[in-house]
């Protein structure tokens, strides 16, 4: 990039600032915006932040993005912006200056929402994530010459096998084990005390067995761990691995906490970046109308944005998705499209025409960008209407009679298509598994359980590698509860071998 692009970049982005502010009626704060090589940029995609340890699984990302884009100008994305309490964002050098100005307006909708989300004002709160990882850095080093690069990689690799395991709503913090035994214990204890007061005398002999099967449970609970099921998979192995060094606690807090900053983006990725798109859109329109950018320059936004917005039946493109998504909302909550009245409505003429200029639309999406997450989103939104508008439809690769391979539809009822998306956004791909003992057989054994959410049965190899990497955490021998086929089973291992074993 010339300087006098740059000197012009920085005049733009003082307009979009102010455009953002007093016309869009968006949050901002100050944005650190760098301008970096292309190489910085691949380095950032591949350690998710600006400094962090080292792991072979980044170098590989980085080392397959920095192929891809000696081999083809192409593979690295036009903008990186982080959560941090000062955003900073990354733009590249080679990229034209009309697309770094599509960036700088798009990074202005991302810290709206960084800003005004209640879920990513909560990945805010753990901690100066970016800090922690710089001296996380530091500190894994001398890990490493103290233990072996190898023996730090396998720690990092197993803390990051488990980091998303973790309770499905992102605001539960598990209480703490005496805590939860205590009040657990205290409901078994007045559930003893109803039964003793409410005995009757003939059935004294089932009260009898159900006051024995309460002391039985209180005994269990005095000493079982955890006293319920737990879901952080690495902070109960963190709090409670018998065999722990204090150095891998070390790794794999670090891990988990970079786990919990990060998961509230992976649960709104379709509306963070579907505002941040609708948003740039209206900021470009504006400087267009502005003057502050020329025809050709019109031209060369118009391309990048429509590679970036485009349309696909091979993979759910947020960008395209997303800011449809805003527009779907609004125009629905400016024409009156919502209430009783209209949902009780069945003549899809008069649904159609419906329109009481009500013009509550704005306030709509900004209350969709401050409460919701992706599954709430598709779950009221994924609308039988908006489904068929954008072919949300399911389809699958197969080959036509000519040999080539085509895209065909398998699934496009609205009611099936809204009920796989609301599991893809309820679990990210990650199953339930949650800690039910901590102390297995009274060997220090650790029994974890499988709870289906809609996931099905687990992959065979996500399963044995689930319970290699618990073991190299736990290092005493780890049991699984699963479903096979209709089959409840125990799948275990210890070190050396698996077993399968009924349940």
């Amino acid at each position: 990039m010339k300087k006098h692009e740059l000197k012009r970049l920085i005049q733009i982005e003082k307009e979009i600032k102010k455009i953002a502010v007093e016309e869009c009626g968006l949050l901002t704060t100050d944005i650190v915006f760098e301008v970096v090589p292309a190489r910085k940029m691949i380095e950032a995609m591949a350690y998710q932040f600006p400094v962090n340890f080292s792991h072979w699984s980044f170098g590989r990302d980085y080392d397959r993005h920095r192929t891809i884009y000696e081999h083809t100008g192409v593979g690295i994305p036009y903008e990186q912006v982080w959560n941090f309490e000062i955003p900073k964002a990354l733009l590249v050098d080679t990229n034209p200056l009309p697309l770094n100005v599509l960036v700088i307006a798009h990074v202005y909708g991302h810290v709206d929402y960084f800003l005004g989300n209640r879920y990513l004002q909560h990945g805010r709160s753990f901690s100066d994530i970016a800090e922690e990882a710089r001296y996380a850095a530091t500190r894994f080093k001398e890990y490493e010459v103290r233990f072996g690069i190898e023996w730090v990689e396998k720690v990092i690799e197993a803390g990051m096998a488990l980091q998303w395991h973790q309770p499905l709503d992102p605001f539960l913090e598990e209480p703490r084990e005496e805590d939860a035994r205590a009040y657990l214990m205290k409901l078994e204890k007045e559930k003893m005390r109803y039964v003793q007061t409410h005995a009757v005398s003939s059935n004294k002999k089932k009260t009898e067995q159900e006051l024995r099967r309460l002391e039985a449970q209180l005994k269990i609970l005095a000493h079982k761990t955890p006293p319920e099921p737990v879901y952080d998979i690495l902070q109960y192995i963190i709090k409670h691995a018998p065999r722990l060094k204090e150095e891998e606690r070390d790794i794999l807090t670090v891990i988990r906490n970079q786990a919990r900053a990060l998961a509230p983006n992976r649960r709104t990725k379709l509306l963070d970046e579907g505002w941040a798109t609708y948003w740039h859109t209206r900021i470009m329109r504006r400087l267009f109308e502005k003057g502050l950018l020329s025809a050709e320059e019109h031209g060369v936004f118009l391309d990048y944005h429509a590679k970036v917005t485009q349309a696909s039946k091979r993979q759910f493109n947020v960008y395209n998705i997303g800011p449809a998504l805003f527009e779907y909302i609004k125009e629905r909550w400016d024409r009156g499209q919502f209430g009783k009245e209209y949902e009780e409505c069945r003549n899809p003429f008069e649904r159609n025409r419906w329109d009481t200029k009500v013009n509550r639309g704005t306030e709509k999406i900004f209350e969709v960008r401050s409460s919701y997450t992706d599954r709430m989103a598709a779950e009221e939104f994924f609308t039988p209407d908006f489904i068929r508008a954008c072919e949300l439809y399911i389809y699958e690769d197969r080959q036509d009679g000519l040999g080539n391979i085509v895209s065909v539809v398998v699934e496009k009822r609205p009611a099936e298509v809204q009920k796989i998306f609301k599991r893809i956004y309820a679990l990210y791909g990650t199953p339930q598994i949650c800690v039910i003992d901590g102390n297995y057989k009274d060997k220090g054994f650790l029994y974890l359980a499988h709870k289906p959410f809609g996931d099905g049965e687990l992959d065979q190899t996500y399963r044995k590698g689930a319970l290699e990497y618990v073991y190299a955490c736990w290092k005493r021998p780890v049991f699984l509860e699963t479903q096979i086929g209709k089959d409840v089973v125990v799948c275990s291992f210890d070190g050396t071998k698996h077993k399968i074993v009924p349940k």
